[in-house]
């Protein structure tokens, strides 16, 4: 690679600090206050799915927003698959996602350079909508809530 190659390539991003991501979690929580997440990490927060014991974390990192379906804490990610494959090919097809990608199961992620403030509106605005679409279908198949609701 010349040194011009060099110079125009892009520059890597930077990590999101914990400051980034509270703030970026406190705004989401006002987008939806009557919903509680739980904390996973900085990175992430846990939505519970109604008549089930899974959950619907929510992540953000420096380059994308997303979400994935895991168990209770201390479940590993395979042992998610194993517990959800019961409801395949039900479960992949509703949700329109393979039941494993990146080593998540059900994972749906948007690409956005987070460490910009200014993108966070409408990725939290995208990422509401996944966690209320996610949110439906798992209560409906997996807990068998016939009448739930996304958000």
């Amino acid at each position: 690679m010349s040194e011009i190659d060099a110079l125009t390539q892009p520059q890597g991003l930077r990590k999101l600090s914990v400051a980034d991501c509270n703030a970026f979690w406190a705004r989401y929580a006002e987008l939806r206050p009557s919903l509680k997440l739980q904390r996973g990490n900085h990175w992430s927060r846990w939505r519970a799915v109604a008549g089930t014991d899974i959950f619907i974390a929510l992540y953000v990192t420096n380059r994308s927003v997303g979400l994935f379906v895991r168990g209770e804490r201390g479940l590993s990610l395979k042992g998610a698959v194993r517990l959800l494959s019961l409801h395949e090919p039900r479960l992949s097809r509703a949700l329109k996602v393979p039941v494993l990608s990146d080593g998540c199961p059900y994972l749906s992620r948007l690409p956005n350079v987070t460490v910009d403030r200014d993108t966070w509106p409408a990725a939290q605005e995208w990422l509401l909508e996944r966690e209320g679409f996610y949110h439906g279908k798992l209560a409906r198949i997996v807990g068998g809530i016939e009448d739930a609701v996304g958000g």
